[in-house]
């Protein structure tokens, strides 16, 4: 079942220098016809978060240019991941052939993995498997659209979808020099719980865990088995 777009309306100033903007984002179910856009939101956003943490030439090459074609792959292989994406909303109707709104943010999440019990490409957790824990494998938006509410409104959607889904708890990784992601997660009600490990792939940097706890309402639909995502995604950006 295709969960319905939801609305957020947002006015902000950008912290960047930006001109101000103000509308409306619209989340949505991502699909193939998005993977261009979502590969490059997710490179411009490593690109500007990841200054001084990691280095330049190794946010190059995970983030290659490649299509989209990683993210279309991961909606043949990874069946229990879900995606949602933000989108600048329309000021009016789009007439016939004017481009669709640009994507500006998205969120991967489903059942939690085991990060540090296997190698990559990690199995489920055996509180994934069961459907009572749930894991934020990626959120990420366009530097551009920094401080405007869209990562809030991406991550209060992804809540409430597992949630619903009937999970307990939620976890997510991220990288401990990442001051401001770290900030975001922790109004959001995340806090670290102690786990740490070091990505060798990313010059040895280290991520740590945080979690929160759920108000679950019903059975899990999340829950799956098989290998997980990509790690490579594991960084976020708000």
């Amino acid at each position: 079942m295709t969960c319905p777009a939801s609305m957020t309306r947002w006015i902000s100033s950008s912290r960047c220098g930006l001109a101000s903007l103000s509308g409306m984002v619209v989340i949505r179910s991502v699909s193939t016809a998005d993977a261009v856009q979502i590969a490059a939101v997710r490179r411009d956003s490593w690109f500007a978060a990841y200054e001084g943490i990691i280095a330049g030439t190794i946010i190059d090459r995970v983030t290659a240019p490649d299509g989209g074609a990683r993210v279309r792959q991961s909606f043949r292989t990874r069946p229990w991941q879900r995606m949602i994406a933000a989108v600048a909303g329309p000021r009016k109707p789009a007439a016939a052939g004017e481009p669709s709104p640009a994507v500006v943010g998205y969120a991967s999440f489903g059942p939690e993995q085991d990060v540090l019990g296997s190698p990559w490409p990690h199995r489920l957790s055996a509180a994934g498997t069961e459907g009572r824990a749930a894991e934020l494998y990626a959120l990420y938006v366009h530097p551009a659209w920094w401080s405007t509410g869209t990562g809030r409104a991406l991550m209060d959607q992804v809540l409430a979808r597992v949630s619903a889904a009937g999970y307990r708890c939620i976890t997510l990784w991220v990288l401990q020099d990442n001051a401001r992601a770290r900030r975001f997660y922790e109004r959001a009600g995340f806090a670290p719980d102690s786990a740490s490990h070091a990505l060798d792939d990313l010059g040895g940097v280290i991520e740590i865990r945080y979690r929160r706890a759920l108000s679950a309402r019903r059975p899990s639909v999340l829950s799956a088995s098989a290998q997980a995502p990509d790690r490579r995604d594991h960084a976020r950006d708000l």
